[in-house]
């Protein structure tokens, strides 16, 4: 019985603990969102420290299976996103979308955005 209790105790504590960390809303928080220049003229920052960046903006042109061309109102960028990632709702390039990535920045490369989420705005 006291081993359940335990048991049960540590599971409170773990999922509180995880609660919390998802509230965390300063520097390096996915609620501040980026342009795509500001983006661009930090990238080999962003890269350096794996900052989670959120965009807003326009899906604009699908290059390959896994690369399009997303756009703001301040430039457009290279994104990579995976099958699994891409909304199962049918957008195109007048639906507004959220993204948040990782930016991969090389020195001799397009600089671009690997997406682990993307929202439609209003789908």
């Amino acid at each position: 019985m006291i081993r359940l209790k335990k048991l049960l105790l540590t599971a409170l504590l773990l999922s509180t603990i995880g609660y919390l960390h998802a509230q965390y809303n300063g520097p390096h928080s996915t609620d501040n969102i980026y342009t795509v220049k500001e983006v661009i003229d930090n990238a080999s920052k962003l890269d350096k420290t794996d900052t989670l960046v959120k965009l807003k903006g326009y899906i604009i042109e699908q290059l390959n299976k896994d690369s399009f061309w997303f756009k703001d109102e301040s430039g457009k960028i290279l994104v990579e996103i995976d099958k699994k990632d891409l909304s199962s709702v049918a957008f195109d390039e007048n639906t507004e979308v959220t993204i948040i990535g990782e930016v991969d920045y090389d020195l001799l490369e397009e600089i671009e955005i690997e997406v682990e989420q993307l929202f439609l705005s209003n789908p």
